[in-house]
């Protein structure tokens, strides 16, 4: 129980210090204690060091300000962190609902999942790369309808529009390749692998110039948006990629110019294709021509 307590009480400063301006420390331990996370100035110095050591996340205090901060560049993947703790606590919110009523599920609607595989596969899959082994399994290639064996080096887990990939070296290449955990079957723990993700670090970090898994052989471009007001507080709330800048400055029509750094590639141009009239390429000019196509070809398809 204590165990339980101490890891929510973690939560809830991790998420106070990122959500509020540089809170100070008397108001983080009394806010914890309108929470019911009784502490001392002590046990939160604690708390802070156990985060860092624990999370990789190093909360700094800000003397001008008086308040702490998340220092986003000492910190190990500060939005992946967040993620996990969202994902951590809608988890703690359900079991304990459940455990006071188990009717809790007739009141909440989920996104229809339920033929998603491959979920099992995830706690083995983390044990492999922290341990540097290779997994083997049976993989479904769903357009040629056909299952192949592979023995892979795992070097990362990715997940996308509630879907798990894992991200690896296959023995018969250098190339790194994506493997959806729903169409993996028999996974199995190898051998040691000598393949480290540091390795592979620059095709790596290709994904983090991607919106999904598709990233092309192409380099980020500088991208442009002009986006309408109502939809930029929805961009504010979800971000479509970590690199977009929203201008406060608006244009005489009202609107927002949105700035992106990232290969278009073809989930983000199926991003732009969801807001339909709400938001216009402004530049480059050849993603807005390319743009432009994709939709008279849709608009052919209903003349």
């Amino acid at each position: 129980m204590a165990t339980h307590v101490i890891s929510r009480r973690i939560q809830y400063i991790i998420q106070y210090i990122y959500d509020t301006h540089f809170p100070s420390k008397n108001n983080m331990i009394e806010i914890l204690r309108d929470n019911d996370f009784l502490i001392s100035p002590r046990t939160f110095d604690r708390d802070l060091e156990r985060i860092r050591a624990d999370f990789g996340l190093v909360i700094l205090y800000d003397k001008q300000k008086d308040g702490y901060y998340i220092h986003k560049d000492k910190s190990v993947k500060v939005a992946s962190f967040f993620k996990f703790l969202e994902i951590v606590t809608v988890a703690d919110i359900f079991s304990a609902s459940l455990k006071d009523s188990s009717k809790i599920l007739e009141y909440v609607s989920f996104d229809d999942s339920k033929s998603f595989k491959g979920v099992h596969n995830l706690k083995s899959i983390l044990i492999a790369i922290s341990l540097n082994q290779q997994i083997r399994f049976v993989h479904e290639n769903y357009a040629n309808k056909t299952l192949k064996d592979y023995i892979i080096s795992p070097l990362l887990l990715k997940e996308y529009e509630n879907r798990w990939y894992v991200i690896g070296i296959p023995d018969e290449t250098n190339e790194i390749r994506t493997f959806g955990l729903d169409r993996i079957t028999n996974i199995i723990l190898g051998e040691t692998t000598s393949i480290r993700k540091t390795d592979y670090k620059q095709q790596l970090a290709i994904f983090n110039s991607i919106i999904g898994l598709d990233y092309e052989n192409s380099k980020p471009i500088e991208i442009r948006l002009r986006v309408n007001e109502l939809h930029i507080n929805y961009m504010r709330s979800l971000p479509i990629h970590h690199s977009q800048v929203i201008h406060d400055t608006k244009n005489e029509n009202g609107q927002h110019f949105v700035d992106f750094f990232l290969v278009p590639n073809y989930e983000f141009k199926s991003q732009v294709l969801k807001m339909g009239v709400e938001a216009v390429i402004v530049s480059p000019e050849t993603l807005k021509v390319e743009i432009k196509g994709m939709l008279k070809a849709a608009l052919k398809q209903y003349s």
